[in-house]
C-alpha cells in the first residue's frame, strides 16, 4: 500500500530514485517559495544533467466511494511548472500512488515526444505498479517501507459527523417571495359595513388603486407596531474524532477547511456574565470565515478514545442548494492524517404571493425572490434571547 501521507510518499521517491540514479547523497527536496516550486518536489544531479521528480500521493477513493484519477489536467499544469525550473532540467518524472490510467499514460507518451523534439526534458510517468515492482529490488528502500509502513498502520484517526456519519444533509427553511406585477384588477371581495359585498371590478381605475394603495399603507402599519423578527437559519453539529489505531497521539489538533457556497462557518459563543464558565475547544481565525482549528482540552489520545468538539456552526446563503466539502487534517508530534466529509445543503420554502396591479403595464411578469421568514416574536430585555409567538407548524415548507 502507499504511504498514508504526502511526506512519507515524497521521502519514498527520494529514497528509491536516489538509488535508481545511483546518487542516493546528492539527491535533494526542492525548497518551497513564493513562486512555488516550478513543479519540482525533489531534484538531483545525473551525470551532470538535472533531473525532477514532482510527486502526487493520492487517496485511491473519493468521499462517495469512487477511484480517484490523477488528471491530464493536473499533469499538463506540471508540466508546464518543470519549465521554469533552472538549471533547464534533461528529465521529468510524475510519480503518483494511484494506479494506472491508461488515456493518461498515452497523453504523457504524447506530451514526452513533443518535449523532446523541442529540446526540453523527457517525461516519464510512474504509477503505484511501479513502485511495487522496483521497491523490493533495492533492500535500503525496502526495509524502510517496511518499518515505515509498519510504524504508520498502528496509528489511525477518525473523524466524522454524528453516528459515524461522513455526510449529513441540512434543510435551511427560507421564505420565497413570488410577485405578479399585472394590469389586470384582482376578483377580491370586499366586505363593508352594511353587509353588502362588492368587488374590485366594481369601481374605477382611481378608486381601485386607492383601496389597494389603503390595505398596503395598512398592512406596514401593523408591521411597524408588531414587528416581525428574521428566523436565522444555521446549521449546528459536532464532530466526532477518534483514535482508532494502536498508538498513543500525543500533542494534536485538527485543522478545517471548508470548501463551497456559504456565508460563514463559526464556533458557538456565549455571554461570559450569563455563561461565566462556558468554553469551547473549536478556534476561530481572525482573517478567515472558512476555516476553524479544534484545541481539545486533553491533547493526549489514547487507543480507542475519543472526544467530541464543541458546537460549529456553518450560515448558508438564502437559497442556495449546494454541497460543502470540509477538509480536515490532524497535526500531532509524530503522525498527521487527513480525510473529508460533506455537508448537502437542500433549502426548504414557504412560498408567499404578491399581486400588484398598475394601469400602466403592458405585459405582466412575474420576479421570486428569496429570504429569510419573519415571523411574531420578541428578543428578551436581559439575555438578547429572540421567542417566537407563532409555530413552525404555521408554515407550510417544500
Amino acid at each position: 500500500m502507499p504511504p498514508k501521507n504526502w511526506q512519507d510518499f515524497e521521502t519514498l521517491c527520494l529514497k528509491l530514485w536516489g538509488e535508481i540514479w545511483n546518487i542516493p547523497h546528492e539527491i535533494e527536496f526542492n525548497s518551497d517559495n513564493s513562486q512555488g516550486q516550478q513543479g519540482v518536489d525533489i531534484y538531483g544531479a545525473v551525470n551532470g544533467q538535472y533531473y525532477g521528480i514532482q510527486c502526487k500521493n493520492k487517496k485511491l477513493n473519493l468521499i462517495d466511494g469512487s477511484s480517484n484519477r490523477i488528471s491530464i489536467g493536473d499533469i499538463r499544469i506540471e508540466i508546464n511548472k518543470a519549465k521554469t525550473f533552472k538549471p533547464a532540467l534533461s528529465k521529468l518524472i510524475i510519480a503518483t500512488s494511484l494506479p494506472k490510467d491508461q488515456k493518461v499514460e498515452e497523453f504523457v507518451r504524447m506530451e514526452n515526444t513533443a518535449s523532446v523534439n523541442d529540446g526540453l526534458f523527457s517525461i516519464q510517468i510512474c504509477f503505484w505498479e511501479y513502485f511495487e515492482r522496483k521497491i523490493p529490488e533495492f533492500q535500503k528502500v525496502y526495509d524502510w517501507y517496511l518499518k515505515n509502513e509498519n510504524f504508520h498502520r498502528v496509528r489511525e484517526m477518525s473523524v466524522t459527523f454524528s453516528e459515524g456519519k461522513k455526510l449529513m444533509t441540512y434543510q435551511p427553511k427560507f421564505l420565497k417571495t413570488i410577485e405578479r406585477f399585472t394590469a389586470q384588477p384582482k376578483l377580491e371581495k370586499i366586505s363593508s359595513k352594511n353587509g353588502f359585498s362588492y368587488t374590485l371590478n366594481d369601481y374605477s381605475d382611481e378608486q381601485r388603486n386607492d383601496i389597494l394603495d389603503f390595505q398596503r399603507k395598512q398592512k406596514e402599519a401593523i408591521n411597524r407596531m408588531f414587528p416581525k423578527i428574521e428566523w436565522e437559519q444555521i446549521c449546528w453539529f459536532n464532530l466526532f474524532i477518534k483514535n482508532k489505531g494502536q498508538a498513543v497521539i500525543e500533542d494534536y489538533k485538527l485543522e478545517l477547511d471548508f470548501e463551497g457556497k456559504f456565508d460563514r462557518v463559526g464556533a458557538e459563543s456565549r455571554d461570559s456574565i450569563f455563561y461565566p464558565g462556558f468554553s469551547t475547544n473549536v478556534r476561530e481565525y481572525s482573517n478567515s470565515k472558512k476555516s476553524l482549528w479544534i484545541k481539545p482540552s486533553n491533547n493526549i489520545l489514547v487507543q480507542n478514545d475519543s472526544f467530541s468538539t464543541n458546537n460549529i456552526y456553518l450560515k448558508p446563503l438564502p437559497g442556495e442548494s449546494t454541497d460543502v466539502k470540509l477538509y480536515w487534517k490532524l497535526l500531532s508530534r509524530d503522525f498527521e492524517d487527513s480525510g473529508s466529509l460533506e455537508i448537502q445543503i437542500r433549502p426548504l420554502y414557504h412560498k408567499e404571493y404578491i399581486t400588484h396591479y398598475n394601469a400602466d403595464i403592458d405585459e405582466e411578469r412575474i420576479t421570486e425572490s428569496v429570504s429569510l421568514v419573519k415571523r411574531d416574536g420578541n428578543r428578551t430585555a436581559t439575555m438578547g434571547n429572540i421567542v417566537f409567538h407563532d409555530k413552525e407548524s404555521d408554515f407550510t415548507f417544500e
